[in-house]
């Protein structure tokens, strides 16, 4: 299983295994446990693919809200 997640500290996502015990924010480098009731998890799949998919449709959300674009995030 796959969880996307939140950085608690600067809020980027980022996503890693559900087993994994610690992940590291490529934004802030924050280092992070892995543990769904210390961090905001946003998705879970059993497929990579779908974690990435998930944090790059994120990440193009976020950039068009920046310029003015209200679009929601997993429609």
């Amino acid at each position: 299983m796959y969880l996307v997640f939140m950085c608690p500290r600067c809020g980027s996502l980022r996503y890693a295994r559900e087993n994994q015990k610690t992940a590291g924010c490529f934004k802030c480098g924050y280092r992070m446990t892995v543990d769904p009731t210390k961090i905001r998890i946003l998705f879970k799949t059993d497929k990579s693919e779908e974690a990435i998919a998930a944090v790059q449709k994120y990440k193009i959300t976020r950039g068009r809200a920046q310029n003015g674009s209200n679009n929601n995030f997993l429609e």
